[in-house]
């Protein structure tokens, strides 16, 4: 069963009570019990936004709360060397994108992991990356 990554963007969608398209598919994909993952790199930009927000102790229970389900996943030198991979490729073409971004990427491709992200302008440059948008309508 593919396994579904999910970028900052998506979990911060779920924490606000955003969208109901991503409400929607991440119910689903709960209920089909498909793995649902994310990058320690997600981890860290979600803790950064709760520790820069006015409620910190608040944002940052919110975020356990969130990954209770969804497994996170540290980085490993397959991992890195994908992302180093696509980076070259990627500045070779001049069309980069953000250092985070590209790990996360990275991981993914190492992995074999789909991608569900609002941020596909970024990640559609990554040759071989499985991409979905779940706000997409």
């Amino acid at each position: 069963m593919v396994t579904f990554c999910l970028d900052t963007n998506v979990i911060v969608e779920l924490l606000r009570g955003g969208r109901e398209s991503v409400r929607k598919r991440f119910g689903e994909a709960r209920a089909e019990e498909r793995p649902l993952t994310t990058s320690l790199i997600v981890l860290h930009e979600l803790l950064f936004g709760a520790e820069n927000g006015p409620r910190p102790e608040v944002d940052r229970t919110a975020v356990s709360r969130i990954l209770a389900d969804i497994a996170v996943e540290p980085l490993d030198e397959a991992d890195i060397t994908m992302a180093a991979h696509a980076r070259v490729r990627l500045r070779r073409l001049g069309k980069q994108i953000g250092s985070y971004d590209l790990l996360i990427a990275g991981q993914a491709l190492a992995r074999d992991w789909t991608l569900i992200t609002a941020n596909t302008r970024e990640f559609a440059r990554v040759e071989g990356l499985k991409v979905i948008d779940w706000t997409a309508p």
